[in-house]
Parts: structure tokens; sequence; C-alpha cells
């Protein structure tokens, strides 16, 4: 009798819990690309069962009649808390990605929302977040690169100032504004003195080539800033030598649309070492204009003007120069998650200015028109990924040695292939293999008139590069290492073939080539996986090759600015990066080391590139007060000039050491920032006479900030 009778107790007390118990099924995804996440962590309260969701986002987990919520939490992610309805087969939790503040000014954080977020394993590459308060003791992008990054700028007698990495010519460098290719018009390498901090977010710095710019030594990315929110700020800058400059701008906006306007004025001096009354003076002028448009949650439009312009005069030797720029990009940005990421663009670039330097007078008007396509397609532990860019460049330049009127189209396409896969395993594992396949076809046609370049050439080059990287875990480090190489080529710019064509009669027989180069580079970088846990560190070493034939060479005419490129046959270089950073003590000590040791078959042949270079820093942050202590060492530098009887002279520039010093206090009071800052530059006063002006020169700056959030 008890057994017949405990039969259908214990039936109906399984089937009580069979029918109590609750499965919860769903998936989780990004709210911002639509994309599974993997390794979500989902805990039912109060019971606490848990489980995390597989590679396709997905998740399944028996719960309990009491509970309510469903908890899901990721180190990337905002913690996400959603209920639970008695049907709970067909959840979407969507988590938000988590805004991790960075200290005042990171130039070694992992990049944002700039262009080369999905390079940052393949490359050397860095951020400066330029909305650092004490980053306004700079006088210019320039100031900026020199002092936070391991690059080499040129700034010439009449104040342009250039930069070039690895050693290379300043022509191989690549500048982009959100992306897009600043070509600046037919002139040189872009003038970084016309460029202000004000509008920006961040300035990528990448070395080496890469997919969107085949062959170049680097790539610099201005990032635009665009808020999303309404703010204002202003910052005033004073300093020795007669400096001074102000920023403005005004930030409008909600999560769907901002705009943001804003100018900066600025003036500085510089002086001759053995001349009385003899001063060189500089005005800056720019303006800004940004705007965004979320049209979906995955699409966004965006417009963005830039006008800068700067006015040089030399009281000395009657020199003086008038530039301006002016940017206008319309971008559209859509993030289709399986069906792939589309970027479509438009700029027109125009720079128009006057020379008069050396008694050669020179009117400059050039306009560049670049339209432009990108589209990358997922595949299943692959991708593709298509770029497109063509460009329409006129310059129409009116000179007392003949004129120039000539159009020059040129037209890129690039395509890639990529295998890419997740960590798996507890070893070193391929993460990517890349090739990359690049063909550009450029064209000179003469315009209504042209009697200095008669001669209209066409080019037709390809190039290919391939990439492969690895990584491995170790307890709290992250492990990368990554080999990259390929051959390219550089087409003479305009501005090159102009000065070519002055040649002195010396170099009468020579015609102006066609650079091509091999690259070859390998790379190990090393971060914490664990920010929370100090010292936070991350680093990354670098070993380049460059082989150049027909390598551009370019000689200056003594006692001016002017030069002219040649041919000067086969070159190589060679050289070791090494960059590092420490940050202990919650972030109130830090330390950041960045050298460069490079080999050259022939120093002539890379002119006013020195052998070694180095940037080393100490930060101490003590709440709102900031210490900041740097050293910058470069090697000697040599420059080839030419005389009016075409006799050669080698100028040897000596090693250069500076100290430099930034003191910031930043202060909050409700929804306003008030900061006071002050830099010293060159305060061990080494200085050196180039031309007979004195450079390298001790400069002190104070700048004061208030900021309206």
């Amino acid at each position: 009798m008890y057994k017949y009778l405990m039969w259908p107790i214990s039936t109906t007390m399984i089937l009580g819990s069979l029918v109590a118990q609750q499965r919860a099924e769903g998936v989780v995804y990004d709210r911002a690309t639509s994309e599974p996440v993997e390794g979500v962590n989902i805990v039912a309260g109060p019971s606490g069962a848990g489980t995390s969701t597989d590679e396709g986002g997905r998740f399944s987990l028996e719960i309990s009649p009491s509970d309510s919520v469903l908890v899901a939490e990721h180190i990337a992610y905002e913690r996400s808390v959603v209920a639970v309805s008695e049907t709970a087969s067909d959840l979407r939790i969507g988590l938000d990605q988590k805004i991790i503040p960075l200290t005042e000014l990171d130039v070694m954080g992992e990049t944002g929302r700039g262009e080369f977020s999905r390079l940052d394993t393949k490359n050397m590459v860095t951020d400066i977040k330029v909305n650092d308060i004490s980053i306004r003791g700079y006088s210019d992008i320039g100031d900026v690169l020199l002092n936070e990054e391991l690059v080499l700028v040129s700034e010439s007698s009449t104040g342009a100032k250039t930069l070039s990495i690895r050693g290379a010519r300043q022509e191989e460098m690549v500048y982009m504004h959100d992306g897009v290719k600043m070509h600046n018009g037919g002139r040189r390498s872009l003038d970084l003195s016309v460029f202000d901090i004000g509008g920006l977010e961040t300035v990528e710095v990448l070395r080496g080539s890469h997919e969107r710019a085949n062959g170049s030594s680097g790539t610099i990315n201005f990032v635009p800033e665009l808020a999303y929110r309404t703010r204002a700020n202003f910052y005033q800058r004073f300093g020795t030598y007669n400096t001074g400059s102000y920023h403005t701008g005004v930030s409008l906006g909600n999560k769907t649309i901002s705009f943001e306007i804003g100018t900066g004025r600025g003036m500085s001096r510089q002086f001759y070492e053995n001349a009385d009354d003899a001063d060189i003076s500089r005005k800056f002028t720019n303006n800004y204009l940004s705007a965004g448009y979320r049209v979906f949650a995955n699409t966004e439009l965006k417009f963005y003007q830039i006008q800068n312009s700067r006015v040089y005069h030399n009281h000395y030797t009657s020199d003086s120069t008038e530039s301006s720029l002016r940017v206008n990009t319309l971008k559209l940005e859509q993030d289709g998650g399986r069906l792939g990421d589309l970027r479509l663009y438009v700029s027109s670039q125009r720079a128009t200015g006057e020379d008069g330097i050396s008694q050669l007078q020179t009117e400059r008007d050039d306009i560049h028109l670049v339209t432009g396509a990108s589209y990358r397609l997922p595949l299943d532990n692959a991708y593709l990924e298509f770029y497109l860019d063509r460009s329409l460049i006129a310059a129409d330049w009116t000179t007392s040695a003949g004129d120039i009127s000539l159009e020059r189209e040129h037209l890129s396409l690039s395509g890639s292939f990529g295998l890419t896969q997740k960590k798996t395993k507890n070893e070193f594992e391929i993460k990517d293999f890349i090739l990359n396949i690049n063909t550009n076809i450029i064209e000179d046609n003469t315009g209504i008139e042209s009697n200095i370049l008669t001669n209209m050439p066409s080019w037709q080059e390809t190039g290919a590069t391939a990439t492969v990287s690895a990584w491995d875990y170790l307890n709290n480090t992250i492990i990368y290492v990554y080999a990259n190489t390929g051959n390219s080529f550089r087409v003479p710019s305009i501005s090159e073939r102009y000065a070519h064509a002055l040649r002195p009669q010396t170099f009468a027989g020579d015609t102006l080539l066609t650079e091509y180069k091999m690259m070859k580079e390998v790379g190990l970088k090393l971060s914490t996986r664990d920010p929370d846990v100090y010292p936070v560190f991350s680093g990354s070493m670098s070993y380049f090759h460059y082989g150049y034939s027909n390598k551009i060479k370019t000689i200056q005419y003594s006692g001016t600015p002017l030069q002219f490129p040649v041919n000067d046959g086969p070159a190589e270089i060679s050289g070791v990066e090494l960059n590092a950073k420490v940050y202990t003590f919650g972030k109130r000590l830090g330390f950041r080391s960045i050298y460069s040791l490079y080999n050259f078959s022939d120093q002539l042949t890379f002119p006013m590139q020195p052998s070694h270079m180095g940037r080393h820093h100490v930060m101490v942050n003590l709440g709102p007060v900031s210490v900041r202590i740097g050293i910058k060492n470069e090697g000697s530098r040599i420059l080839t000039t030419i005389n009016s009887s075409g006799a050669l002279t080698d100028n040897y520039l000596k090693q250069n050491r500076s100290l430099d010093l930034n003191i910031s206090c930043r202060l909050r009071f409700r929804d306003l920032v008030a900061s006071v800052a002050i830099f010293g530059q060159n305060l061990d006063d080494d200085s050196q006479t180039l031309d007979g002006v004195s450079i390298f020169d001790k400069r002190v700056y104070l700048s004061i900030g208030l900021e309206w959030k």
C-alpha cells in the first residue's frame, strides 16, 4: 500500500519541479554596431543562476519562478538589467559601450573614434587627446606633435612647419581630416603651422604604410570633435618673444544633432642673432565649423569646414608669404553589421597665397576636389575591404620665372582580403593575415598656358603589401607581434616638378623620375589587460627597413628657403623604434619614453634627418595639479646647399637636447572648469642658429582657459 502511494506522490513532485523551472533564452548585442557580443555574463536574480553568451551572443539559462531580472555584465560595456516575464524565450539585450576616462593627455591609449581602430595591431598607432586644457600651452599642431610624439618637425626660415617620420622625406607623409586625404593642392607637404588645435578631438599618429596609404612612412589623421551636447570654451595664451593667441568655440546639440563653431587668432616672433631690430613676424587665423546628424542608430552624416591662414614677414630680408587653406568635407558613414560598413565622402580643398622670396614672386591658386568610397564586408573569420579615391587637382600659378596652369587627375583603387580569428587557446595564435593590392593612375594635363612645365607625363603603378600578426595572453599582459612587407612608389608632386624645372645649370641634364620603395617591418606590442590593476603599462618595439630606387633628394639654395629636388640613385634606411609608458599609484605617477635609432646608407640623401631621437617624460598628477617634465634630444643633421656659382656645401646642425616643463591646475565649480598652465620650452637654452636665425631658444608660455559643460 505504501509503495503505491509513494509513486504518484513522487511523480507529482517531479512534475511540479519541472513546471516550476523556466528557461530564459535570447541574444546580447552591441547597440552601436548591432553585432552580437561574446563572453557576456548573464546572472538571474535573486537566485544567482548564471551563464555566459557564445560566439553568436546567444545564451540559455534555467531560472526559478522567484527570478524577476537578468543582469548582463561585460568588461567593455555598461551593466544592463532587464525584467524577466513568464515567457522569456526570445530576449534581446542591448549593451552600450563603456566610456573609460583617460588621463588628461593620454598619447598611448587605444584608438577611439578615429580612422585607425582596425589597424592598431598591425602598425604602431597612438592617439593624442587634444582636448586636454594643459596642451593649450602649445602654439600649433606642429608644436603638439614635436613635444608628444617621436617625429621630426622641420621649420623653414619662412615659418612653415613640415613633419617626417622614420627619417623619410616629408612628401612621404599622408595627412587626413577625419579619414579624408588632404592633398594641399599642388603645394608641398602640408604646412602644420596653419593648423590650430581648436575644434579637434584627437590627432592620430600611425607609423608605416597601411591600406589607405600604401608606401607612406606615416599618417597623421586629424579627428574633428562632434560633441552631440551643448558647451562653450575660451583659451588665452601669452608668451615670450611677443607671442600670444586665443581660441574659443561653442557647441550645440543633443544625442541626434551636433553643431560646433569656433575661431582662433595668434602671433609670434623670431629674431636674427646678430642684427638689431631685425625680426620675423607671423600671424595666424583659424576658423572651423563641424556638424553631425545621426540619421539612424547606425548612420551618421557629417560636414566639416576649416579656414586657416598664415602671414609671414621677414623684416631683415624683406621676404614675405601669405597662405590660406579652406577645406569643406561631407561624409556619410553607415555601419550595417553583417551587411558591411560603408563610407562615402566628397571634399573640396583650396590653397591660395602669395610668396615674395629672394626676388621670386609667386601667386598661387590650387583647387582640389576629392571623392571617395570604402566598403568593408565581414565574413566568417575573414573580411573584404575596398577603397576608391579620385582626386582632381588644378594648379594655377603666376610667377616671376614663368607661369603654370596644370591639371592632375589621380585615381587610386585598393582592395584588401583579411583572415582573422578570435583568441581560443592559451598560447600564441595567428590573429590576422591581410593582403592588399593598390593601383594608382596619375595623369598631368596642361591648362590654358604653362611655359615652365611643358611635358605632361602619366603614370600607372601598382603596389602590394602583406601583413601577419599573432597574439597571446601572459597573466595580466597582452602580447601582439606583427610583420609587414611590400613595395610602393611615389610620383613627383606638382610642386616638386615646378622646383625641379628651376634647378641650376649644374643639374640641367637631370630628369625627375618616380621613386620606388621596398618596405619591411616587424614589431612587438605589450599592454595590460586590466586597467584597474597597477602598474598599468603599454609599450611597443619595431624594426623597419626601407630600400629606395631613384631616391628623391632635396638641395637648398644658400641663404634662401628655396629648394629643388633631384634623383639621387639607390638609398637605404633602417631603424629601431621603442615606445613605453607606465602609470602607478592610481595614475598619480607616470613615465613615458620614446626612442629611435636610424641607420642611413648616406645621411646626405636624407636632408635634415637626425641619426637618433628621443622623448622622455615624467608625469605627476596630484588632484587638480599636474606636472610634466620632458627631455627631448635629437642627433646631428646635414643639409646640402648650393651657391650662385654652383658649388655644393654640406651644412651641419649639431645634436640638440632640451628640457621642458609643464605645470597645470584645473578647478571645477558645478558646470564650469577653469584652468591655468605654465609651459617652459628649451629651459636649458641650448640655442643654435640656422641661416642666422636663432632656433631652439628658451621660451615660456602662460595659458588660461574656461570651459562650460
